[in-house]
């Protein structure tokens, strides 16, 4: 199940309906079982990085932070 939204993700680079694949992403990831916060997070993480590539290294954890987290301020 989780493998159906990396493929379906690829579509979302410049979707306004980003954040909540991201969201679906990271939920299926703890659903998975096997997958920790912490995992599915740097998961998320990687998979954010591939769709979009010109986000700086340090400023993708933080917006994928803010996309699982509306309310967190960095």
């Amino acid at each position: 199940m989780c493998m159906h939204h990396i493929a379906s993700m690829s579509h979302y680079c410049g979707d306004p309906d980003l954040p909540e694949a991201i969201q679906r992403y990271f939920h299926c990831r703890l659903s998975c079982g096997y997958r920790s916060v912490p995992e599915a997070f740097m998961d998320t993480f990687k998979i954010y990085k591939k769709i979009r590539p010109s986000t700086p290294d340090w400023l993708a954890p933080k917006k994928v932070a803010e996309i699982l987290n509306p309310n967190l301020v960095l």
